[in-house]
């Protein structure tokens, strides 16, 4: 560790922050504290996640946060957005709303009218799919490797195996708190493993909010930190609400 009273700057500056920002947890475990604020504190608006837990209320802060005010963005448009969501959970669609393609896609699938703004995310998407699918193809390759060490080809690896593959970068050990509720928050069907489908979520999320990175490793960069990460804090903000019950 640095020094205590050691200037930290660059890209991942912020990296030793995180541990005790989400780890919010009190001596006896079974505590949660509220703590510091990173957003707060540096003066920045917290960014609205998108997922089966947020409800009609968020949707809709994100609609306007995202496209600006238009009258077809009201709380029932939300909620028809939100059943869309829970009927692509039902099917076991693997979906992505947070990027603004992503949005605009299911707010058209609800049956919003789409502003001209939204077709122009959506067209550009269209055009850049190839070059994107070509660096998630190139993950996928690496993928492959770890999913074998279980001796089974099934697309889908172990939490173990999926920190030494892909997480180690950004989380400092495998079994610290803020490690465990990342991979938690990989596991949507709750079933101990990591599937590829799941990963490639947060990738496809990464390429359409981020279309101009250069390489794979750019892409992971993007979904582990501007993805993965405030989705882990929204686990840990929902486990705070759930002791505090």
């Amino acid at each position: 560790l640095p020094f205590p009273r050691q200037p930290v700057y660059g890209e991942r500056a912020i990296d030793m922050v995180f541990g005790f920002v989400f780890s919010g947890i009190a001596d006896n475990a079974k505590v949660y504290t509220e703590g510091f604020d990173l957003a707060d504190f540096l003066g920045l608006q917290k960014t609205i996640r998108i997922s089966n837990m947020a409800n009609p209320e968020m949707i809709l802060e994100k609609l306007k946060r995202t496209f600006g005010e238009n009258p077809q963005f009201t709380l029932e448009m939300a909620t028809h957005m939100k059943t869309q969501m829970l009927e692509d959970l039902k099917e076991k669609r693997k979906v992505e709303y947070n990027s603004e393609v992503g949005l605009a896609m299911l707010f058209n699938q609800a049956g919003g009218d789409p502003t001209n703004k939204m077709l122009e995310i959506i067209d550009k998407d269209v055009q850049n799919t190839a070059y994107i699918n070509g660096l998630i193809d190139e993950i996928y390759e690496d993928w492959k490797f770890w999913d074998m060490r279980d001796g089974v080809d099934d697309d889908q690896i172990t939490f173990d195996n999926f920190y030494k593959g892909f997480m180690a970068p950004y989380f400092g050990c495998y079994r610290c708190e803020d490690s465990q509720v990342a991979l938690r928050c990989m596991d949507v069907d709750c079933d101990g493993m990591v599937d590829w489908k799941e990963f490639k979520v947060f990738l496809i999320w990464a390429g359409r909010q981020y279309p101009n990175v250069k390489n794979k490793q750019e892409l992971l960069d993007k979904a582990f930190r501007n993805g993965l990460i405030p989705d882990m804090k929204m686990e840990l903000d929902k486990a705070r609400v759930e002791v505090k019950k």
